[in-house]
């Protein structure tokens, strides 16, 4: 049986600069996403609302059900 052996290593060092290029790929996204959020800081959504919202009506009182 031949050996093979360049073509072994051509194969771990096309995985190796793939894995790189993505890992490259997920540090630049989350220094973006950071700085997304040191710029405009996210409000939750459980916060109240501000005064100026229009506030919702009372619920209207039902007759029980029989």
């Amino acid at each position: 049986m031949p050996d093979h052996w360049g073509y072994v290593v051509a194969a771990y060092g096309l995985a190796a600069v793939a894995l790189a290029a993505y890992w490259r790929r997920l540090l630049r996204r989350d220094r973006e996403l950071t700085t997304l959020r040191t710029r405009r800081p996210v409000t939750p959504r459980s916060q109240a609302a501000p005064l100026s919202a229009h506030p919702r009506p009372e619920p209207t009182p039902r007759p029980p059900l029989q």
